[in-house]
């Protein structure tokens, strides 16, 4: 197989990918069919069993492709987390902040969709099967480093309730802005937004965030 055969591959999972996180958000995964994904893409209907094998293994391919992306952008911050009781106070304020401002960068980037946010809502009210072992895997690694790294600065234990829900609370305030992409475009009357655009955002999100937890609870 020649370079053009295997970008043409490339562009087709691409396609199929692009076309199943919108319908998932919108209709759920078991009311979407593969024929409508493959409709909405392009495509023969056969390439989701090619690159797939079942409709299942494409939905669970298109969410941990996103999140294994953050995962790995987040690596150092997990490190940190295992070890943070061994930095000073202002140094686990500095660390907390940059894993938050590294986070909000990764939900902004092109390979995180506002309809991701949707998927996940959708996840956390009516998980499937799979997702909740994806979530105990990988997903909680994320909520599990921030709640050592919180609770550290707090002086409290990372199950403490207080640290839990107000790890919850910032990362309902990340992704609630998120969910606005839509509304917020057409307020702009854009398509997309501009570099400018994700700066202001993400300095308005890390503002709110950064006010709202309180260290001294």
């Amino acid at each position: 197989m020649n370079i053009a055969d295997m970008n043409k591959m490339n562009l087709t999972k691409q396609k199929i990918m692009r076309a199943a996180i919108v319908l998932f958000a919108n209709k759920g995964f078991d009311c979407t069919t593969t024929r409508e994904i493959c409709k909405s893409a392009g495509v023969n209907l056969s390439m989701i069993s090619y690159y797939f094998k079942t409709k299942e293994g494409l939905y669970i391919s298109l969410i941990e492709s996103i999140v294994d992306y953050g995962l790995s952008t987040l690596a150092e911050y997990f490190e940190k987390a295992k070890n943070i009781d061994d930095y000073s106070k202002e140094e686990k304020i500095d660390i907390y902040r940059k894993f938050i401002e590294a986070f909000v960068g990764i939900m902004y980037s092109e390979l995180v969709p506002s309809c991701f946010v949707i998927l996940m809502i959708k996840e956390q009210t009516n998980p499937h099967s799979r997702f909740s072992d994806m979530y105990g895997k990988k997903i909680e690694k994320l909520y599990s480093a921030l709640r050592k790294i919180v609770a550290s600065i707090m002086g409290k234990k990372p199950n403490d309730k207080v640290v839990i829900f107000e790890v919850s609370k910032m990362i309902s305030q990340i992704l609630s802005m998120k969910i606005m992409d839509r509304a917020n475009l057409s307020a702009l009357k854009q398509e997309e937004y501009t570099p400018d655009d994700k700066k202001r955002i993400i300095k308005i999100i890390l503002k709110n965030v950064e006010n709202n937890i309180n260290f001294n609870e």
